[in-house]
This record gives structure tokens, C-alpha cells and sequence, in this order.
């Protein structure tokens, strides 16, 4: 049975960093769409889908979210097409997107929640080029959505607050695939 691991938790928890950090692997990432504008360095169909609010309102989704004026999403036919695929595949959602998920493929999906603690959302934030006020949006959506207690309905629990490779070892090790090799060189 092919398995979707769901990366859950607040934001700049490391979701997209690990799954990112996963596809050296070989582990295929479900990449979602999204509204906003690419932020320097990000890729078309490697971060994010880039698309404009009428595509985004064509395309097929399994949830979706707005955040910060923009809107992002899951397609549900890259979902299926990625599951079919491959034995295991990532994707990093909200509570929302892993209730979708888990309608749409039942047991094949399985949570790993990525723990974090506000002092390292602040620095992460900051890290990314964020300000205060930034800081404070996503910190205040994060609680109001309850982004930091979603680890009492995730199948599993991994600290990222130390040096990356700890927590992608800890999912690898979830994902029973501790005996794998990178495929690509880690990107500088």
C-alpha cells in the first residue's frame, strides 16, 4: 500500500525544508499551488505551483487556505497521480489539508507532526527576511488555528529546534527508510 506522509505544525516549523531535504532521497514532495509571488530563490513546481486567482479557482483542490491575501492549495490529481506512483511520498499541510487528505486516501496517510517552539518561529521568521509585524501575523495565525497543538491528533512527533538533519533522520526513521542514500547533492 502506497503512503502519503503528512508534515504538520505552525509555520516556519521546517515543513517544506524537510520534505525538501526528503526529495534528496528520492521521496517525491506533493508540491501545492499557491497565489503569492515566488520569494527569491524559489522555483516554479519545486516550492510552490505559481498561479494567478483565476487558475487557482479552475484547479482541482482537496482543500485550500488563504493566508496573507494569497491562497494556496493541494490538487487532488497531483495527489492521486504522485500516491499511485510511488510507495511513499510528503506533503507538508495545515489541520485541514491532513483532514482532506485522510478523506481522500483514508489509511494510506500518515502525520508526522514537526515541533517547534514560538522562540524558533521568531528566529526563522526573522531568518527569512520577515519583520516584527511579519513575526507577529504568523505567530497569531498559528495559535488562533491551532497550529502548535496539533500534535494530539498526528500519528507521530519529530523536534526540529536542532540542526536540520536530526529531525530528517527522525522522519526517515518513521518512514522506515534510515538505510537510504541521497540521489542529489544538498542544495547550497
Amino acid at each position: 500500500m502506497n503512503i502519503v506522509y503528512a508534515l504538520i505544525g505552525p509555520p516556519a516549523c521546517g515543513k517544506s525544508t524537510i520534505a525538501r531535504e526528503l526529495s534528496r532521497y528520492g521521496v517525491p514532495e506533493i508540491v501545492s499551488y499557491t497565489t503569492r509571488p515566488p520569494r527569491p530563490g524559489e522555483q516554479d513546481g519545486v516550492d510552490y505551483r505559481f498561479i494567478d486567482k483565476d487558475t487557482f479557482a479552475k484547479t482541482e483542490l482537496i482543500e485550500k487556505i488563504a493566508y496573507s491575501g494569497h491562497f494556496y492549495g493541494l490538487g487532488k490529481k497531483d495527489v492521486l497521480n504522485i500516491i499511485e506512483k510511488n510507495p511513499v511520498s510528503v506533503v507538508g499541510v495545515d489541520r485541514n489539508g491532513l483532514e482532506q487528505l485522510k478523506k481522500l486516501l483514508g489509511q494510506r496517510v500518515i502525520s508526522i507532526f514537526i515541533l517547534i517552539d514560538e522562540g524558533t518561529v521568531i528566529d526563522r521568521v526573522i531568518a527569512q527576511g520577515g519583520d516584527l509585524a511579519a513575526v507577529r501575523a504568523k505567530i497569531d495565525y498559528a495559535k488562533a488555528a491551532g497550529e502548535f497543538d496539533n500534535w494530539q491528533i498526528a500519528d507521530h512527533v519529530v523536534k526540529n529546534t536542532g540542526p536540520l538533519e536530526n529531525a530528517v533522520r527522525q522522519v526517515m526513521a518513521i518512514m522506515k527508510l534510515v538505510d537510504l542514500q541521497p540521489v542529489t547533492p544538498p542544495q547550497q
